[in-house]
C-alpha cells in the first residue's frame, strides 16, 4: 500500500523536501526495525507500517506475510482487528496482545479469530505502536504461529524494553526541535537593544549603508556593532551569523 495522505501521524508539517527526507528515515526505521526483531525472535510473520493523520496504516512492510494474506486482511477484516492502529490513536498503549484483548472464551465466536487468525494457523498477534511527539506514527505485528509457544512473561518484557529503547531513538532522530525566539537568541548572547537591530537587519540580509540609513547612524557605527555582534558570538561573517540563527531554530 502506498502513502496516500500529505501527513502520515499527523505531525509532520513542513516543506515537500522535508517531508521527503522524514518519509525516507521512518522508511529506514521499518526495515531495521524488521530486521532488528528476526535476530532476536523466531515469530512466523511480521509486519511494520507507517500510519496517516487518522491512525490508518499505510506503507506496509512484511516479513513471511503471503500477499493473499495481506490482500485478505485489507479487503475484509481489518475493521474487526481488535489490535488495529485506529483502535490505539489516542491510547498511551505501547505493546498490547491479543490474547489480552480477547478472552479464550469469545475466541471461539469472534469473527477476527475465527475466520482469520484461525485459518492462518496464527496463535497470538503482538502490536507495538510507535511516538513522535506524543503522537502516533508507526507499528508493527509480531505473529506467533500455532507451532510456537504463547510469548512469556519475559519475552513480552523484553518486547517493552527493546520499544522504549527503539522509540527513544526515533524520537531523537525525527523530534520537531522546538523554535527558538529572536529575543531569547540575543538573550543569551547580551545584545545591547541596537546590536539586536542591525543583527536583525544584517539577517535579513540588507547591506551595511542601507542598514546605517535605517539607523539613521554611520556606516563605521554599523561596523562597530557588527564586530561586537561577531565578537559576542565568537564568528566572523554574516554568513555565519545566519548560520547560527538557523542552528538555533530561531525564527527572525
Amino acid at each position: 500500500m502506498g502513502l496516500n495522505s500529505r501527513f502520515y501521524g499527523g505531525w509532520i508539517t513542513m516543506t515537500h523536501q522535508a517531508q521527503g527526507s522524514q518519509l525516507e528515515k521512518l522508511n529506514q526505521f521499518q526495515d531495521e526495525l524488521l530486521g532488528l526483531f528476526s535476530g532476536v525472535f523466531n515469530f512466523s510473520k511480521m509486519a511494520s507500517y507507517l500510519v496517516d493523520e487518522q491512525a490508518k496504516p499505510i506503507c506496509y512492510k512484511s516479513v513471511k506475510i503471503q500477499p493473499s494474506m495481506h490482500r485478505e486482511y485489507l479487503d475484509h477484516f481489518y475493521k474487526t482487528d481488535p489490535l488495529h492502529p485506529t483502535n490505539f490513536r489516542f491510547s498511551a498503549a505501547k505493546v498490547v496482545k491479543m490474547s489480552d484483548l480477547v478472552p479464550a472464551q469469545q475466541r471461539a465466536s469472534h469473527t477476527y479469530f475465527k475466520d482469520f487468525i484461525r485459518p492462518w494457523k496464527i496463535n497470538d498477534i503482538i502490536e507495538l505502536f510507535f511516538h513522535v511527539d506524543g503522537k502516533l506514527v508507526a507499528g508493527a505485528a509480531m505473529f506467533v504461529g500455532n507451532n510456537q509457544n504463547t510469548m512469556g512473561t519475559d519475552d513480552v518484557m523484553k518486547l517493552h524494553h527493546m520499544h522504549r529503547y527503539i522509540e527513544f531513538s526515533l524520537n531523537q532522530s525525527l523530534s520537531t526541535p522546538e523554535s527558538m525566539s529572536y529575543q531569547a537568541f540575543c538573550d543569551q548572547y547580551s545584545l545591547t537593544e541596537k546590536e539586536r537591530l542591525v543583527a536583525q537587519f544584517a539577517l535579513q540580509g540588507m547591506p551595511n549603508k542601507a542598514i546605517a540609513n535605517e539607523l539613521c547612524c554611520s556606516l563605521p557605527t554599523v561596523k562597530t556593532h557588527l564586530q561586537h555582534i561577531f565578537a559576542k558570538m565568537e564568528i566572523n561573517s554574516k554568513v555565519e551569523l545566519t548560520s547560527l540563527v538557523y542552528r538555533n531554530n530561531c525564527t527572525v
